[in-house]
């Protein structure tokens, strides 16, 4: 059989989508109107994306830079708190027309 030149690599954008969609699943839960609200995502390089969340207290979308292959339960539960987004600290200016503040977690 011959090699097929577009098959994705193991560890390349195939298992990319798959983390990515992982993550995407644990955010999408039941409404609740005291969580953040995923509503999009997308991908922005190697092993990487930012998230678009809405919190129910204020008129804010937040697009949060995360390293998809570290999105563990504590940076799932800092997503699902209200209080984490909101602190301004975390906060930097948007050039995204997605969203008003970006939160970069890369760090995390």
């Amino acid at each position: 059989m011959g090699h097929d030149a577009n098959a994705p690599e193991p560890d390349g954008e195939q298992a990319a989508a798959n983390r990515l969609l992982t993550v995407l699943r644990a955010l999408i839960t039941p409404y609740a109107s005291y969580q953040p609200l995923c509503i999009g995502a997308i991908v922005t390089g190697d092993d990487r994306m930012r998230l678009y969340l809405r919190t129910p207290e204020r008129d804010r979308t937040y697009g949060v830079d995360v390293v998809i292959s570290h999105t563990g339960p504590g940076l799932m539960g800092a997503l699902g708190s209200p209080p984490f987004l909101a602190n301004e600290h975390l906060h930097q200016p948007s050039d995204d027309p997605h969203c008003d503040v970006i939160v970069d977690l890369t760090d995390y």
